[in-house]
């Protein structure tokens, strides 16, 4: 009986500790780092992506763009919008590029080991915010996810799906979050 008490104590423990230990999100903000610059637009790269299939790939990016602007539109006179730079960085003019806020991003190690009755997916992705003056980023964001389940229960697509939605959502709450540290509305600041 002692044995079985120390047990239970032991798992409410382990899972406390996990509850605890938050999001593997990881947010590093660099030397020159100015959270909500004056700026009417940030660019946004499309992410570079390696081995990782268009469905994962593309909701993934387009529902982080959507969470942004969203996001954005909440500030209402004092919005700024997400837009997606359609050109290749190396074709855009480099002055252009350093007097402009711009993200860029890939998703890597993706891996999906199926077996005959599960399935384990997990996956990485990585933005780094670059902001006009430092010539390195002045923030970066990496966040690994990924999701195990049984293939009676739900299928490869629903799993994809569901894991490209969550690292969008886990990647714009925190270049959200980093943008916005500190910021006042102008209204507040009279």
């Amino acid at each position: 009986m002692k044995i079985m008490r120390v047990s239970m104590v032991f798992g409410f423990a382990l899972l406390l500790a996990a509850c605890v230990a938050g999001s593997p999100l990881v947010v590093e903000k660099k030397t020159g780092f100015a959270a909500r610059p004056e700026m009417d637009a940030v660019f946004v790269v499309p992410f570079r992506t390696v081995m990782v299939p268009a469905a994962v790939a593309d909701p993934l990016f387009d529902r982080f763009i959507d969470e942004l602007n969203q996001r954005a539109a909440t500030l209402g006179d004092d919005a700024f919008e997400f837009i997606i730079l359609k050109e290749e960085l190396a074709r855009i003019d480099p002055a252009w590029l350093a007097a402009r806020h711009y993200v860029t991003g890939e998703i890597f190690g993706y891996i999906e080991d199926s077996g005959s009755r599960s399935t384990d997916i997990r996956i990485k992705a990585r933005l780094e915010l670059r902001q006009p003056g430092p010539a390195e980023p002045t923030l970066m964001i990496e966040y690994p996810d990924g999701v195990f389940f049984d293939h009676e229960r739900a299928t490869l697509d629903e799993k994809r799906a569901e894991l490209a939605h969550r690292v969008a959502a886990a990647l714009a709450a925190g270049l959200w979050s980093a943008l916005m540290e500190e910021y006042k509305p102008v209204a507040a600041q009279r």
